[in-house]
């Protein structure tokens, strides 16, 4: 009985042993983690459903691009700026699309001339983006999570 009390031991001791290998863990670089964290062609960008059809990326982009454009303007023509004084400037809009597809007006680039000529811009936009439909979000296909995106879309003003 005894040999098998020490034998009993022995086992339990060598598979605890053993059995901490399974709680070691291997150390991943920064390096490591920025380069499986940049976007690489495989993974999908954001997209609404009504671009499904398209079967080329650059099809359901432009689509996506247009819809984006669209819903903007759709919200600018049915609530219109006015301006006292001529205007042939660009604005850059940065839009950021949440894990869950929604959007939100992150930052405008404008000149001092646009903001003076047009006070309302700001809100305006902020708004026209808040207007946009809930998109289907971009998903890092490495991991298969849905990740936030910004986009950066450039907006022609003119007023005569």
């Amino acid at each position: 009985m005894r040999i098998l009390k020490i034998f009993l031991a022995i086992a339990l001791a060598i598979q605890m042993f053993l059995g901490c290998q399974l709680f070691e863990s291997n150390k991943v670089t920064q390096q490591e983690i920025k380069s499986a964290s940049k976007w690489s062609e495989k993974d999908q960008e954001p997209s609404f459903t009504d671009c499904d059809g398209f079967d080329q990326t650059i099809d359901k982009k432009n689509c996506f691009e247009s819809m984006i454009s669209n819903s903007i303007m759709d919200y600018i023509y049915e609530n219109p700026w006015e301006s006292s004084q001529y205007i042939d400037e660009e604005i850059v809009l940065y839009l950021h699309i949440d894990k869950e597809g929604y959007f939100s007006l992150q930052d405008i680039e404008r000149s001092k001339v646009i903001a003076d000529a047009i006070p309302n811009i700001d809100e305006s936009l902020e708004i026209a983006v808040s207007q946009i439909p809930q998109a289907q979000p971009a998903i890092k296909t490495n991991v298969g999570v849905f990740v936030a995106t910004t986009l950066k879309l450039p907006i022609m003003i003119s007023a005569q």
